[in-house]
């Protein structure tokens, strides 16, 4: 573990001398020795890696020395994003900073922005959408709030950007450096669990879950742990001056000591297994003093991160070791974590928390008071409603066959030439469907007739025109002796 403990005089005197240093696995972007290759041509973060693609790209050709991935550790406000940020313009690396609750509830798609935030003014108490202040602000978390909720959307976010800094390494060759990463989520569980603000039944739920999903990431070349103390860690709470932060109930000394050690225990002594440890003692060294930012970034080139030195039995870079040994091994890490978003998809469409777990889900009811408040402005703001969601493709040739097969049925059905049409019913989905689309408690010329055994069911449906809708129109027909019978509308739930 590489400590730097020294005063900043102290590194000021380094920075006179000649630093010589047998390897230089990481170069200073002032060196002018780091040259990148042309950015691929094509859209690595959506589409996968062929083989077509690696004979004409190879991947060996655009991996250099600066292909690596730092980590950047801490407490709260400790200096983390802005030792982070300054690292990587030295090294000429991407920086990629921590997940925000912006991140998380605003769809920054639509035009303009969407912050579901803004619904918490009218909704219920169990129905608002938890932010970071009803977190640190609630006596009773377990009962009350929804912390495994709210680390879990995190958690996804720090998932993903992480995958895709490693997308972007082995396709661009550039490294990237991050604020905090998906590993060090295990620490903020066990705080939260040894706090008292978690159970236990979701932290081992969520412990299980992280481990399933995290352990397809390689881990990273370097950790830099910031150590501040905590009268620090309150003196940037008043520079950022967020009330939830200076005068959170839950965000207490006592937690920041008890983070502080779950992050050395849990985490870091963990980590030193698979990856480098730079300590810096933030009591000693100032992180926002350009000086000695300087004198950590020369210390990071001193580091060995080639992982020649170590045994084969050794876990310390084992996965960079592997998975970069030769050409071919470089192909298939390209290709493996290329296409980011699939591969994100395919983690993460299973993690299904228990529908009793109500620290992390919603109750029915509370998601629809969500659900409505969406669609009563989904033609406007926010896009919602798409009816052919199972259909969309990137692949030109599926989007062909998609508007062929819809014309096809849309002409069978009209012309009532294919029989299992009467099998059709009007299911509850549906109705809420319709009922949420057209934007009205429920169209009056949309009718179901109904009676005991034979029965017709339904006429013309109103042509559907909200974003993403198919524009035919719904013909509902059920096979009929006599169309005499009740009639009511389709939203009574009948």
């Amino acid at each position: 573990m590489a400590l730097i403990a020294h005063t900043p005089v102290a590194l000021r005197r380094a920075q006179l001398s000649t630093l010589k240093c047998i390897y230089r696995s990481i170069k200073m972007i002032e060196s002018g020795e780091i040259a990148y290759a042309k950015p691929p041509p094509f859209d690595y973060i959506s589409q996968p890696f062929s083989l077509i693609r690696s004979i004409r790209d190879p991947t060996y050709a655009r991996l250099n020395e600066n292909s690596k991935v730092i980590v950047v550790e801490g407490n709260i406000g400790c200096g983390k994003s802005f030792l982070a940020a300054k690292l990587a313009e030295h090294f000429g690396m991407n920086y990629f900073p921590d997940v925000t609750e912006d991140d998380i509830y605003i769809f920054k798609d639509c035009n303009p922005a969407f912050d579901l935030r803004c619904h918490n003014a009218i909704l219920p108490d169990d129905a608002k959408y938890y932010t970071c202040e009803m977190f640190w602000n609630e006596p009773d978390l377990i009962n009350k709030g929804k912390p495994l909720y709210l680390q879990l959307q995190f958690y996804i976010r720090r998932h993903l950007k992480y995958l895709k800094g490693l997308c972007t390494l082995f396709n661009t060759g550039r490294g990237f450096i991050t604020d905090r990463s998906p590993f060090s989520e295990i620490a903020w569980s066990d705080a939260f669990l040894r706090a008292g603000y978690m159970s236990d039944r979701a932290s081992r739920w969520f412990n299980q879950h992280h481990g399933l999903t995290s352990r397809r990431l390689w881990k990273p070349h370097l950790v830099i742990y910031v150590k501040a103390t905590n009268q620090q860690i309150r003196d940037h709470f008043k520079k950022r001056n967020l009330p939830w932060e200076m005068n959170g109930i839950n965000l207490t000394d006592k937690f920041l000591d008890t983070y502080t050690k779950m992050l050395e225990t849990s985490y870091l002594a963990r980590m030193s297994r698979y990856s480098e440890i730079m300590t810096i003692d933030g009591s000693t060294v100032d992180v926002y003093d350009e000086n000695d930012i300087r004198i950590i970034a020369q210390k990071i080139t001193e580091m060995n991160f080639s992982g020649a030195h170590l045994l084969r039995d050794n876990y310390k870079f084992l996965e960079w070791r592997m998975g970069l040994f030769n050409d071919r091994a470089k192909i298939n890490a390209r290709a493996k974590f290329s296409d980011a978003g699939r591969s994100f998809s395919m983690q993460f469409k299973k993690i299904n928390p228990p529908q009793d777990m109500y620290e992390c889900v919603y109750s029915y009811d509370a998601r629809e008071h969500q659900v409505r408040l969406l669609y009563m402005r989904c033609h406007r703001t926010f896009p919602v409603v798409d009816a052919s969601f199972a259909f969309k493709t990137s692949s030109v040739l599926l989007s062909l066959l998609r508007e062929l097969i819809v014309s096809l049925v849309t002409v069978l059905v009209q012309t009532e030439l294919v029989m299992p049409v009467h099998r059709l019913t009007v299911p509850i989905p549906l109705r809420r469907y319709l009922k949420y689309a057209t934007g009205r408690d429920g169209p009056s010329d949309v009718t179901v007739t109904d009676k005991s055994d034979t029965h017709v069911v339904g006429q013309e449906v109103e042509p559907l025109t909200g974003p993403g809708l198919p524009t035919f129109e719904f013909l509902l027909r059920r096979k009929s002796g006599s169309p005499e019978g009740r009639t009511r509308n389709i939203s009574d739930g009948g």
